[in-house]
């Protein structure tokens, strides 16, 4: 009554359910402050991150205006005294006034004159002259004047090499139209050049001057610009030639970049500058501020890369979660403190009857247990004297419990079977530590049982040892049944060993009379190449013969790999040139099938790939799985091969274009004497190949599966764990241990 009335005198609202309500409602305000604030934030770094990028934009576009501006005023000079040398035939003045024309511009390689049939006249480099240029070479078709696409070398004499080798008309044009490239991509160069066109008449046959522009001037104005910043600078024309590539980008200068979104979105919707998201010219995630150049058909991109505002934001984050989770850390606590002021004397109360209610129910409850527990149970006290048993013992040992109550087992059992009880129950009790032990005990037929006992010695109100609580189990027929599969294990083991010596000899064994075979019937089919009959007879032997060579092998080779005789020596090597033979191998046997053997070309498949392995049984599983694909591959498809690194290690695929295999059966094709349904019957083979192949990459710890492609054929996939690369300070790998054998 004093609690009701005490409770009925706090106002409503302290109450100990709207505190905790109060407090989630805090909790959720904070939470959505924090999550504005990151937001907020978010919103400021990209805005910060647009300024700045449109800022090194414009000053970069004025740069690279102002030096075309530059070599256009040049030729614009040159082009008002040019002709007065060019009517006197002064070529040799001429050049020195082109010298000294550039003499203070560095961004200008060279500028030459070239008369109507290509043939330079005059120039301010040496070597250019005499040379033989074709007005076509360096512009678009349809133009005459201008800026031109970047062209290997270094001035206009190393286009005039290149000309021998390739059609300088084929380049890519400034407004993207397809022609064949050439470029440092194509024909690697010492440097590039990017030609600045000018007629001195109308026409065709009329002079022209070009200036050789040095595109590294721009790749240093940017690296001056922005050194000590993470923004990186790029000049693209506007086909989407890459003219100047960004420092340190993986994109060289000439590639097109395909797929921009300046490009594709922006530059096509006539918008000349502004600021592009998406994938940046080496792909990655970038934030671009563009300017395309006032008179020339070229822009200056520059990438701010999103990982940079990613780690900034995330910094702030932390931040912001930290201070959110220590100021939620204190109004838990204030909320939990309240609350458990408020609960305290309700909740005692409340337990205090609970308790007397549950250990009622609980004494009760435990009495059922132990009754209608399913193990034989008894409780004694410190004299070994039975207070308690339940029904399962009575059952095991069939004595009723009016027989046992009040006595010990010595006076219900014999002496030599209840010693040994007693004393372990004296042990338990003088240690109050559990002890199990296994005993024998007489059934409810008198007949012996190995049995399993649990003794739990217990305490009385005082804290003392009172007795033991002691359960049994009946493990008579789990030993008989372990007596019974060790002895099958015993005769599995001797079977097995039997039949690998078996293998193993017979196989050696059929060698000798195979030989002998292969050998008078290849001396057979020479001897009788007049009769072709009986030449065809030998060669079915002969053909016979080396069916049954290519089995004996197998096995021969799968009871060594389950022998201690087939240990595998690992090493640390490159797998590929151990690899690189194998496919060189089988490359006539797909060709003489019309098959195309397809081996990994891209960049790093020539490697090197470090892994701890035998080189030798390594192109054993290659020409096992090469040999399969090619087999079953229809004739005029390919074979694919490919290897490489991946994330758990190294992988190499074999991939064919064949009938497949049943999805149940891509795990039974590694058993030793199985073929897929589909193959077996039309292509021969022994089933042994990639029982062999898994057994020796298990020796490798990698391993070797098979799945069907979605376009048809099988792919089988092999794994290896990569290895560490020798020193090249001249160490000595490990030495190579020997594997355990593929049957370990």
């Amino acid at each position: 009554m004093t609690d009701n009335r005490r409770r009925s005198t706090l106002p409503r609202w302290l109450h100990s359910r709207w505190v905790l309500a109060y407090g989630v409602l805090v909790a959720a305000l904070l939470l959505a402050l924090a999550a504005g604030f990151v937001a907020y934030e978010r919103h400021e770094l990209q805005a910060s991150a647009s300024a700045r990028g449109e800022l090194y934009a414009r000053v970069l576009e004025d740069q690279a205006s102002r030096t075309f501006t530059g070599a256009e005023l040049v030729l614009s000079t040159v082009a008002e005294t040019a002709a007065g040398y060019r009517a006197d035939q002064d070529v040799e003045r001429l050049s020195a006034l082109l010298q000294q024309s550039i003499q203070t511009l560095p961004f200008l390689r060279s500028v030459s004159l070239v008369d109507g049939r290509g043939r330079v006249l005059a120039s301010s480099s040496p070597a250019n002259v005499g040379r033989l240029i074709r007005r076509e070479a360096l512009l678009p078709a349809g133009l005459t004047a201008g800026l031109g696409p970047l062209l290997p070398g270094r001035d206009l004499a190393d286009l005039a090499d290149l000309a021998d080798l390739v059609d300088l008309a084929d380049l890519v044009d400034l407004a993207g139209q397809p022609a064949g490239q050439v470029g440092p991509s194509a024909h690697p160069a010492v440097a590039d050049l990017l030609p600045l066109v000018r007629p001195l008449a109308p026409g065709p046959d009329g002079d022209w001057l070009v200036a050789s522009l040095n595109p590294g001037y721009f790749a240093n104005q940017h690296s001056l610009l922005l050194d000590n910043t993470a923004l990186r600078a790029a000049l693209v024309s506007y086909g989407g030639q890459l003219l100047v590539a960004a420092e340190g980008s993986q994109r060289q200068a000439g590639d097109r970049l395909v797929g921009h979104p300046v490009f594709t979105q922006h530059l096509s919707a006539g918008r000349e500058h502004g600021q592009a998201v998406g994938a940046g010219i080496d792909g990655d995630a970038v934030f671009t501020a563009y300017r395309a150049l006032r008179h020339h058909p070229v822009v200056l991109l520059v990438e701010t890369p999103a990982a940079l505002l990613h780690d900034k934001l995330q910094a702030i984050a932390l931040n912001v979660a930290a201070g959110t989770a220590l100021l939620l850390g204190m109004l838990g606590a204030l909320a939990a403190l309240a609350w458990r002021n408020l609960r305290s004397h309700e909740v005692v109360s409340g337990d205090l009857q609970a308790a007397r209610g549950s250990m009622a129910a609980q004494h009760a409850f435990t009495d059922r247990l132990f009754q209608v527990s399913p193990i034989p149970m008894v409780v004694k006290d410190n004299d070994g004297r039975f207070l308690r048993i339940n029904k399962a013992w009575t059952d095991f040992t069939g004595m009723a419990p009016e027989r046992l109550v009040g006595r010990n087992m010595g006076r219900v059992y014999p002496a030599q079977l209840a010693a040994p009880h007693e004393v372990q129950e004296q042990m338990a009790m003088a240690s109050g530590q559990p002890v199990a032990y296994e005993e024998q005990m007489l059934d409810s037929d008198g007949l012996p049982r190995d049995v399993m006992i649990r003794l739990v010695p217990y305490t009385d109100v005082d804290g003392q040892i009172a007795g033991v609580i002691g359960c049994l189990m009946d493990v008579t027929e789990f030993r008989e049944a372990a007596q019974r599969t060790l002895e099958a294990k015993d005769a599995a083991e001797r079977s097995n060993a039997a039949k690998g010596e078996f293998l193993a000899n017979i196989s050696h064994e059929l060698r000798t009379p195979l030989q002998s075979i292969l050998g008078f019937s290849e001396l057979g089919t020479l001897r009788t190449r007049a009769e072709p009959r009986l030449q065809g007879m030998f060669g079915d032997i002969h053909a016979a013969g080396q069916r049954m060579l290519s089995l004996v092998n197998n096995l021969l080779d799968l009871s060594r790999l389950e022998s201690t005789v087939g240990e595998i020596a690992l090493k640390t090597i490159d797998i590929v040139p151990a690899l690189r033979p194998v496919v060189a191998e089988l490359r006539h046997l797909a060709t003489t099938r019309s098959l195309q053997l397809v081996a990994p070309c891209h960049p790093g498949a020539d490697g090197p790939l470090w892994a701890r392995a035998d080189d030798v049984r390594l192109q054993q599983v290659l020409r096992n799985v090469l040999a399969n694909a090619i087999r079953f591959a229809p004739a005029g498809s390919e074979v694919d091969v490919d290897w490489g690194h991946g994330a758990d290690g190294l992988w190499l695929t074999v991939r064919d274009h064949g009938p497949g295999i049943p999805g149940d059966e891509l795990e039974t094709i590694f058993e030793a004497f199985v073929q897929s349904s589909r193959t077996k019957d039309g292509s021969g083979g022994t089933g042994l190949g990639l029982a062999i192949c898994r057994k020796i990459l298990a020796a490798h710890q990698g391993q070797i599966f098979a799945r069907n492609h979605a376009d048809g054929g099988t792919v089988f996939e092999i794994h290896l764990p990569a290895g560490l690369a020798p020193q090249r300070s001249g160490a000595v790998n490990a030495p190579a241990a020997p594997a355990a054998s593929a049957a370990a």
